[in-house]
């Protein structure tokens, strides 16, 4: 099957469905222990220790599971290594990545650039 191109064009809905659902998937599953509560997460995504999440430390968590899911190792998710398999548009880790910057930018609701337990807790708009 030849490779799909996304670049200049708009992702299909059940891709965009798939890169919402990936950070839900990683954070259920890249963590041995399910954390009780948002600071738990914090900590865990906080790898410097400053007490809040910066874009590189929420961007390297949420990878976690694309990372996983990319089967093959070649920096994209073709449909059959998405969730329900065979279907969508393949989605390249750097989109990913500048999905996850967005989401961030969104949950980031004080424009600080880190997020704080608060904020992690709150849904992106």
């Amino acid at each position: 099957m030849p490779p799909h191109r996304v670049e200049g064009r708009r992702p299909a809905r059940r891709a965009l469905a798939v890169v919402r659902v990936l950070p839900m998937m990683m954070a259920i599953g890249a963590v041995q222990a399910q954390p009780q509560a948002t600071s738990d997460y914090l900590a865990l995504m906080d790898t410097d220790g400053d007490g809040r999440v910066s874009l590189a430390e929420y961007q390297a968590w949420m990878l976690y599971a694309f990372d996983r899911m990319d089967v093959n190792g070649d920096g994209r998710l073709d449909p059959h290594e998405q969730p329900g398999g065979g279907r969508g548009r393949v989605i390249t880790r750097e989109a990913y990545r500048a999905q996850m910057a967005e989401r961030f930018n969104r949950q980031d609701a004080n424009g600080d650039g880190y997020l704080d337990a608060r904020e992690l807790a709150a849904p992106p708009l």
